[in-house]
């Protein structure tokens, strides 16, 4: 992760493809088997629910103001 904080997406669409490659890393799968099914954007940054085969739950990452991942985890 300390990479995609180093410099952050700038637009919805650049911060959904960067939690979807994140996820799609820490999961151990290919690109396309995660994908972003929601963004809630506010004040302090954006939480992208996403799609990940094979997993239960959706994830979810977790993006500051800035455009910085903060986390990414399955939901709980």
């Amino acid at each position: 992760m300390a990479a995609c904080a180093q410099g952050g997406p700038s637009t919805e669409t650049d911060i959904e493809g960067s939690c979807e490659a994140l996820a799609a890393a820490e999961a151990g799968l290919q690109s396309g088997a995660v994908k972003a099914v929601s963004a809630q954007s506010g004040p302090t940054g954006t939480v992208v629910t996403l799609s990940v085969d094979n997993a239960a739950e959706p994830w979810l990452c977790r993006v500051d103001a800035s455009g910085v991942i903060l986390g990414i985890s399955p939901a709980q």
